[in-house]
């Protein structure tokens, strides 16, 4: 019979466990973690993981081009007489559209990034969902807009 080598097994048992520590919020932000999910059933609720999913990848990547194309746009109907309904958004243009555009972006991107790291969590599931919808939306109500101004 013989014996199991005892020098390497013993030395990994004897290792701090590296899941006594949760993966922190700033860890999800790093694009080099190994874990993108959980084995175990409900194990993976309100829990951050150390890389993102590409179906979060992918929809933010989408809600963030459609916030440029939203920017674009409301450029474009501001230069044929609109309005911007967002007052925030109406008092950055009165300082020049380059602030407009980096307040609209740049908040946007903010929020998406947040959303994106908290993956796990079922309300910003919803929210990224709900800004998916909201962005179609209002990407169709400057489609109406642009058709019957021309």
């Amino acid at each position: 019979m013989e014996t199991a080598p005892s020098g390497p097994v013993f030395n990994q048992r004897c290792l701090p466990d590296r899941r006594t520590r949760p993966t922190t919020f700033l860890s999800t932000l790093r694009w080099h973690g190994r874990r993108k999910g959980f084995r175990r059933a409900g194990e993976g609720r309100n829990t951050y993981v150390d890389r993102l999913a590409w179906r979060v990848v992918v929809r933010a990547l989408l809600l963030y081009g459609c916030s440029i194309l939203d920017a674009i746009l409301t450029l474009l109907h501001l230069e044929n007489g609109g309005q911007e309904m967002n007052p925030l958004l109406a008092m950055a243009l009165t300082a020049g559209t380059p602030l407009f555009l980096q307040l609209k972006i740049g908040l946007t991107g903010v929020g998406v990034c947040c959303l994106a790291a908290h993956q796990q969590f079922p309300l910003a599931q919803r929210g990224l969902h709900g800004l998916t919808i909201g962005y179609g939306l209002l990407l169709a109500y400057h489609l109406v807009l642009f058709l019957h101004l021309v």
